[in-house]
């Protein structure tokens, strides 16, 4: 269900080759490697040659070559088949007249006639190779990528099918995963977290509403919202588990976007007219504080003050390179020691600018929950027009897909937090 799920919800998921060597399965994978080339040397270079090793080689490749064919490639296959006849090439073995290098170029040349365009720097180190077993080991190297490359096409082909069947799919498992939960002793509540997270959404939104009850949309509006805000450290929804990593990474997303918007706001509020209209200057102090400010979301409180201080000294001194620039006075001492003290309270999360870009953002977010019509930025948010438009993109898609598979419980749930009212 997680693998549906990722490719039905990332339109740039990729399967990726593991890089790590830490593992015992992978340094047992590593000796096993290391013997079978090693064997594989030691009876080329053995007089006369023994080819054992070569034949298991010549017979892998073959069968991985034509895995990679597309099933109108039927010319190629049978030209595979005609050159890499196993059974010829055991007679030739026999006879101890094996030619190797003979083979490789072949197989080289099959390759780059059936890679992906990324592939053919590889195709081209390989060419330059002529000891036989760095060769094979070259080609083998490069076949596993075509492999995943091929993988990756194939999945790129399904994911319309995919995305049209995951709905459906989740579902059922998901319904499957509660029955076993509830067939348990004693029975366990697969919802547990996820009536606990609507139940206190409703209860929040009630304090305030005073037009009769409110529809479920808007209550489950408010609910994914509260998830970009996420602070329960000791539950998350069940319905969301499947996307629990990328909600905080959009959590965090979220306070460095607000954070970097809030320094640009109050430092062009504090400096005046003098850079207003600098659009270049505004963009480039963006870029900087969002560095600096690329890991806030995982500071302490403590942390994030320094930090905040840090981003205030870096932002003072762009102001009075760009103010110097362009022909004004720069800051004195005082003004500077006030921007820089201004920026470093902005780390409180009560900080007034801060709660108004957060309302900003998280309004116009709800929005766009509610529309499909092109929406305009809110005031003061123009600096992040892009992040804001590539992050609104992103929680849209989560939040549509999750609807789509989980609404019937969502409206189960606030109906009956409903009833008790």
């Amino acid at each position: 269900m997680a693998l549906a799920h990722e490719i039905a919800v990332n339109k740039d998921f990729k399967l990726q080759q593991k890089v790590s060597k830490s593992s015992f399965e992978e340094k047992v994978a590593e000796i096993f490697h290391k013997a079978f080339w090693d064997l594989l040397t030691e009876q080329l270079s053995s007089d006369p040659p023994e080819y054992s090793q070569a034949m298991v080689l010549l017979k892998e490749i073959k069968e991985i070559l034509i895995w990679l064919l597309l099933p109108h490639n039927t010319r190629l296959k049978n030209e595979i088949n005609e050159v890499l006849d196993l059974d010829l090439i055991e007679q030739q073995a026999e006879r101890g007249t094996v030619d190797v290098l003979s083979y490789a170029q072949f197989i080289i040349s099959t390759m780059a006639r059936i890679c992906a365009p990324a592939r053919d720097a590889k195709i081209k180190e390989l060419r330059q190779l002529t000891e036989i077993v760095p060769l094979y080991k070259g080609i083998l190297e490069t076949l596993d990528l075509m492999k995943m490359d091929m993988v990756n096409f194939t999945i790129s082909r399904m994911r319309p099918h995919i995305q049209q069947h995951s709905i459906e799919y989740e579902q059922g498992k998901f319904k499957e995963i509660l029955q076993s939960l509830e067939g348990l002793t004693p029975p366990v509540d697969g919802l547990k977290f996820t009536r606990l997270w609507l139940q206190n959404v409703y209860n929040e939104v009630m304090e305030n509403y005073d037009e009769g009850e409110p529809p479920n949309s808007l209550i489950l509006r408010r609910a994914y919202l509260k998830i970009l805000r996420w602070k329960e450290a000791e539950y998350f929804p069940e319905t969301l588990h499947l996307d629990h990593e990328r909600f905080i990474t959009l959590r965090d997303d979220l306070t460095v976007m607000v954070l970097t918007a809030t320094v640009i706001l109050v430092t062009y509020s504090t400096v005046g007219s003098a850079i207003q209209g600098i659009t270049d200057f505004k963009n480039t102090l963006k870029s900087h504080v969002g560095i600096l400010l690329a890991d806030a979301a995982q500071c302490s409180q403590t942390d994030l003050e320094v930090k905040m201080e840090t981003v205030g000294l870096q932002v003072a001194k762009e102001v009075n390179e760009c103010l110097d620039k362009h022909g004004y006075t720069v800051l004195d001492k005082e003004n500077e020691s006030s921007l820089i003290s201004i920026i470093k309270k902005t780390a409180l999360e009560d900080h007034n600018v801060r709660q108004l870009i957060m309302k900003r953002v998280l309004e116009f977010l709800e929005l766009a929950l509610n529309t499909s019509s092109n929406l305009k930025i809110p005031p003061g948010l123009s600096s992040l027009q892009n992040e804001l438009s590539v992050f609104a993109g992103q929680f849209l898609s989560l939040i549509r897909h999750n609807q789509a598979v989980f609404e019937e419980y969502y409206n189960n749930i606030i109906n009956e937090a409903k009833s008790k009212k």
